[in-house]
């Protein structure tokens, strides 16, 4: 299976401070028998998110902003379990609403703040800006929009598990289709 998609066209290989693991256009294998850990709690999700956000490398390419204002992602690593990115978000970025397919994920906010905004299977929405050093965890299925909070550009760093390969983007968040 080819992992093409979600967004990856935005991907910048330069920006990556630990090493591009994945690149547009890359095959990676998604067989049960892939070698390594195949699970991850949301515990291990945040741990490994904080360990990447911890290279001070990472703060750097908020010097370099995408000029079109978009938010920019960078795969940092990646298995058919499990995928790292870093992402930019210029002032007034967001991510749309969208979800993660079947894949578990936690974020970190290395610097600045988000702004999340989540729809509930129940229709209810919820708001929480997210700051530095804050981290949060990502239900499979959970339909959410993440923009930049404030004046300033953020860094996030961002863990998924399994693979973001099912990841659905929406025009808003009532149009879920397994509620």
């Amino acid at each position: 299976m080819e992992v093409v998609g979600w967004e990856m066209s935005a991907v910048d290989p330069a920006f990556c401070g630990l090493g591009c693991l994945i690149t547009p256009g890359i095959t990676m294998r998604t067989s049960s028998d892939a070698p390594g850990i195949t699970s991850f709690t949301d515990e291990q999700l945040v741990r490994v998110a904080r360990l990447f956000a911890s290279d001070d490398s990472l703060a750097a390419h908020l010097d370099d902003l995408p000029a079109d204002g978009n938010r920019r992602r960078a795969s940092l690593a990646g298995t058919p379990h499990l995928e790292m990115w870093a992402i930019t978000w210029p002032p007034g970025s967001t991510s749309g609403w969208h979800d993660h397919g079947a894949a578990s994920g936690a974020f970190v906010v290395v610097r600045g703040s988000l702004l999340e905004e989540v729809h509930l299977p129940s229709g209810e929405k919820t708001t929480r800006v997210v700051t530095a050093d804050e981290h949060r965890w990502l239900a499979p299925g959970l339909i959410h929009r993440t923009s930049a909070f404030g004046d300033s550009p953020a860094l996030t760093v961002h863990a998924y598990a399994p693979s973001l390969a099912g990841a659905r983007t929406y025009e808003s968040a009532e149009l879920r289709t397994d509620a």
